[in-house]
């Protein structure tokens, strides 16, 4: 019983938007100058995301000739992602001879060539009489236009990188296979509201979205978020220390019992933090840091961190900033510590023993973090399978479906029912309160709301409250 309320917290936080680790415990980051042109910028963050080719070239010189190693490299992670279409039904093997300084001519069309090799499920508008550089010139893949190199120029590593990346986006487009996500729409008078749910911790291969999604979020003139995860000039560390810091003399010691907080001191001297780091943390924010790393599978804090890079809430607040679109919270940081700090001491130690005990297996080899679950439920945001996701994943998060429980199980049940009421409904009223301000204002406005999927999809969610305020809601694929 108690494992399965760990898995519970382990999907929760995947669903839910509060404080990431990686405004807690900053890891220290690569300080090389990243280089790029500026006319690659865009599509550039675009194929962050593909995987396609590595983060690391970005500390090189992208404007250099792309080797015949790095070209064959960048074919690859092009193959590998157009297999994740599942639309492949047959191909054929090709040899590439390539070289060093190829013109951008020769790129386009050895990326051609590649494309060729696939028989789909779908089309992806090759026809017999087409070639490589009028294909691509008809998609958008390759413009020449606003700073790219031209035909006859030696293929730079950021054009080619520009080219995979658009070439990819097509592909996915015409074969029906990006991500389709959790994704409705609100129409009241002169305004809307998208309502996206979010994954907070992702993976490469739930990109990229689909054109459904990605034209909503340009249609909108404002993005709704639950917090800003990336306002620079938030001062968190402030409020952390306000809420998430003892100040009154104490320590952890002081408020867990011994055996959690020597299991705590072990745990977290796995990562590099000592006893005296960690004893003036209060015992939810200890939790909430170290949930993230346990749904890894390893316990891997890289792993995390990539993982909450890629997540949804992430990839839409970084499109807004580049395009100056304003952005809303629906609750931000006070409110969400707040909250936090108010778990009741019980509900705080057992989140942070469980936590605790949780990674301490993982180390051990015992157990895999909670990836497997992350994995079940990004393949339902991918297919936009709200069906599936209510039959599998809902349901575990509704206090009330509980097994029958022995004494210490109805504690324990006690406990997570504070968990369920303070994270979600109490948290929801208030998110379906702002969205409904939103949908009566004047104005005309759009609004584009990403909030975790937990508060869409669960026990008389958002969506619920607003569907009994009277709105017609209606799900976008």
């Amino acid at each position: 019983m108690k494992k399965r309320f760990l898995s519970l917290l382990l999907i929760i936080s995947m669903l839910i938007t509060v404080l990431p680790a990686n405004k807690v415990f900053a890891q220290e980051a690569d300080t090389a100058l990243p280089t790029y042109s500026e006319w690659a910028f865009d599509d550039l963050v675009v194929g962050d995301t593909y995987n396609i080719y590595p983060r690391s070239w970005y500390y090189k010189d992208m404007q250099a000739p792309i080797t015949h190693g790095q070209l064959r490299g960048l074919l690859a992670g092009i193959r590998l992602k157009i297999l994740d279409t599942d639309s492949v039904i047959d191909y054929d093997e090709q040899r590439y001879y390539l070289k060093n300084n190829m013109t951008v001519k020769e790129v386009l069309e050895f990326f051609y060539l590649l494309i060729s090799d696939y028989e789909f499920d779908g089309d992806i508008g090759i026809t017999d009489d087409s070639n490589a550089l009028d294909y691509m010139a008809k998609y958008g893949i390759f413009t020449g236009n606003e700073g790219e190199l031209s035909l006859k120029d030696t293929c730079s590593i950021e054009q080619a990188c520009v080219i995979a990346t658009r070439l990819i986006t097509h592909v996915y487009d015409a074969l029906d296979a990006a991500s389709k996500g959790f994704l409705w729409e609100i129409d009241s008078g002169d305004n809307k509201v998208y309502l996206l749910g979010s994954v907070h911790m992702a993976d490469y291969d739930i990109y990229p979205f689909s054109n459904k999604m990605l034209e909503a979020f340009a249609k909108s003139d404002v993005l709704g978020v639950e917090l800003d995860l990336i306002n620079p000039y938030q001062d968190v560390y402030t409020l952390l220390l306000q809420y998430g810091v003892y100040i009154d003399g104490t320590t952890l010691k002081d408020h867990v019992s011994e055996e959690t907080y020597n299991k705590t001191v072990q745990v977290a001297a796995n990562f590099g933090y000592t006893e005296e780091m960690i004893s003036m943390f209060k015992p939810w924010t200890i939790f909430t840091i170290f949930t993230s790393i346990a749904n890894s599978t390893n316990g891997s804090v890289e792993e995390a961190a990539l993982a909450a890079s890629l997540g949804i809430d992430i990839k839409f607040l970084v499109d807004a900033y580049m395009t100056g679109k304003p952005i809303l919270e629906l609750e931000g940081y006070d409110l969400q510590l707040r909250m936090l700090d108010s778990f009741s001491d019980e509900l705080a130690e057992y989140l942070l023993v469980s936590t605790m005990d949780a990674l301490s297996s993982i180390m051990a080899g015992v157990e895999t973090g909670g990836n497997d679950s992350l994995v079940t439920i990004l393949d339902y945001w991918h297919k936009g399978d709200v069906d599936g996701f209510m039959k599998d994943i809902a349901p575990l998060l509704v206090a009330s479906e509980t097994p029958e429980m022995d004494e210490d199980d109805k504690e324990v049940a006690l406990l997570m029912e504070e968990y369920y009421n303070k994270l979600f409904a109490e948290r929801d009223m208030g998110m379906a309160l702002k969205i409904d301000s939103f949908l009566k204002a004047e104005g005309g406005i759009t609004y584009f709301v990403v909030v975790g999927t937990g508060h869409y999809i669960s026990d008389y969610s958002v969506i619920d409250i607003l569907k009994d305020m009277g709105y017609e809601i209606n799900q976008i694929k």
